[in-house]
């Protein structure tokens, strides 16, 4: 395994170049005659401990599942007439269900406005003036009527075509 190791630590460290003012390739491998250029990971001193043993959890199996619960009471049929014992097959019949659905042609309800005409009178001073008969009409007041109104909003409510 360390050969492998060193050979694969080798292949990688003469791939990588060393810098501009390098000559050759250069690197260190672990297993080498000098110790001084001899590297070894200390993590590969120690086995892995998850590979020595095995998983507790996997011997045993859970024992929750080998006993019942004993605070919950065992049924009793004689007692309970509604409680069936699990050997009698339970037949479900399901009963039809209809759904009515509302009347196609239904115009749904909705906002409409009306416009409302509002109109009022209000008294104006006119200044005096020459009319086209160049005759002089005196200042007086008189009597203007103004028209607006606005829009009133109202519901109508849904109805069938």
């Amino acid at each position: 395994m360390k050969t492998v190791a060193a050979l694969i630590l080798a292949i990688l460290a003469v791939g990588v170049p060393a810098g501009a003012g390098a000559t050759g390739p250069k690197g260190t491998v672990s297993g080498s005659d000098d110790p001084r250029l001899s590297y070894s990971d200390p993590r590969q001193q120690y086995p892995d401990p998850r590979l020595q043993y095995s998983d507790p959890r996997q011997q045993y199996s859970d024992p929750r599942l080998q006993y019942s619960d004993p605070r919950q009471p065992k049924p009793d049929p004689r007692q309970q007439p509604n409680v069936f014992p699990r050997s009698l097959p339970v037949v479900v019949i399901t009963q039809p269900v209809y759904i009515a659905a509302p009347p196609s042609c239904v115009v749904p309800g909705y906002w409409a406005y009306a416009w409302v005409p509002q109109s009022y009178a209000s008294s104006v001073f006119v200044p005096g003036y020459y009319n086209s008969d160049a005759l002089w009409v005196d200042g007086h007041y008189e009597s203007r009527t103004y028209t607006s109104g606005y829009y009133q909003p109202y519901w109508v409510p849904e109805r069938a075509c």
